[in-house]
């Protein structure tokens, strides 16, 4: 797709999520009377768990790093995660990854290629920890009297048990696509691809195969149990830490009050993050605004909250997690003397050029290797 197209079709996103978030569930009367009785003085002990989260985010990408670096990164990776996130949330069409590749690209002798394919990684492995997360949240939350969850679950066969099963089965699935694509060989994969994506005119196939290469030749960092096992740890350690940071919001709101039991509102808050998180998978603008709100907002209701505070709520979440990180990487980028505009328009270039396919579909060579 061309960066026009993605960028419209990224608006598009972002416009019918937030038409959606406002008619379903702001009332702009209610909206302000929550927002003015906000305590938000449980936003600045909530940061240390966002900054806590980007670092674990940096220990992820290092580990990650490692066999295609042959060893340490010269330079802090903080930086660049840093960087790479403000650039999501001010640039559309998601392109905070490829500025993260290339800013890292400039710093170490490393392909942009390469890094790009750690960061995808991170992506992966991002979406299996929110689905388990969600799965057990959903879970536990689904006993809380009172929610749209419970009351489904008492409907549906089998009941509880059965509706956990169904909570944790996406985790599983991903899962088990992630240790197949592992265990084969490139070539098999490349193949599988092509049948799959045999409806697609040539030229466009063999480039979403070469992308696709790319996330895939990033597995090989952790072709071992216990590797794969060590990412999934720091992956549910970074959102974990994120969940804190929701979890401290919400008691501004005073949204405990409205459950049962402190096990009730923590999964609630896990149900939170987790599902506006994995809106992100939706075409949206910068920053995912639209998607994040409207899922998170989403799954407040369902679990019993009324929709003015759920969307008082997702929107305060949101705007914290935007505006911190945004402003530190501005700054980050003076201190560094580095231009925005030279990270974009590189990784612009590398994009339209097509070197983030970064793989030879016709061979078994990897894109993840170092470059001269």
């Amino acid at each position: 797709m061309s960066r026009s197209g993605a960028f419209w079709l990224g608006l598009i996103g972002s416009t019918l999520f937030l038409g959606m978030f406002v008619v379903l569930f702001v009332d702009f009367g209610q909206l302000v009377d929550v927002l003015s009785s906000v305590n938000y003085v449980y936003v600045i002990p909530s940061l240390v768990f966002y900054v806590l989260a980007l670092w674990f985010r940096t220990v992820r990408w290092r580990f990650l790093l490692r066999p295609v670096m042959k060893g340490e990164t010269r330079r802090a990776l903080f930086p660049v995660v840093v960087v790479g996130y403000m650039a999501n949330n001010l640039i559309p069409v998601r392109i905070g990854e490829l500025v993260r590749a290339y800013h890292l690209s400039l710093r170490e002798r490393i392909g942009v290629s390469a890094g790009f394919g750690t960061v995808m990684l991170e992506r992966a492995s991002d979406v299996l920890a929110l689905l388990l997360l969600l799965g057990v949240g959903a879970s536990v939350a689904a006993v809380g009297v009172g929610s749209l969850l419970g009351e489904f679950a008492e409907r549906v066969p089998g009941g509880l048990p059965v509706l956990v099963i169904v909570a944790i089965s996406p985790f599983v699935a991903v899962s088990a696509v992630v240790v197949y694509i592992i265990a084969v060989s490139p070539e098999k994969n490349v193949k599988l691809l092509r049948v799959f994506l045999k409806f697609l005119p040539y030229q466009i196939r063999e480039r979403i195969v070469g992308i696709l290469m790319n996330l895939i030749s990033g597995l090989t960092v952790v072709r071992s149990p216990k590797a794969f096992l060590n990412v999934l740890v720091l992956s549910l350690l970074v959102w974990l830490c994120e969940i804190c940071m929701y979890y401290l919001i919400a008691l501004g709101f005073d949204i405990r009050s409205l459950f049962g039991s402190e096990l009730q509102f923590i999964a609630a808050i896990v149900v939170f993050g987790s599902a506006a998180n994995l809106a992100g998978v939706f075409p949206s603008s910068a920053g995912s605004w639209g998607p994040f709100d409207a899922f998170g907002a989403a799954a407040l209701v369902a679990l019993g909250l009324d929709s003015s505070v759920a969307a008082a709520y997702a929107l305060t979440v949101h705007v914290v997690l935007w505006a911190p990180v945004t402003i530190a990487g501005i700054a980050l980028l003076l201190a560094d003397s580095t231009s925005l505009e030279r990270l974009v328009k590189g990784a612009r270039n590398i994009r339209t050029e097509g070197d983030i396919s970064g793989v030879d579909v016709n061979s078994s060579k990897s894109s993840v290797e170092v470059q001269p």
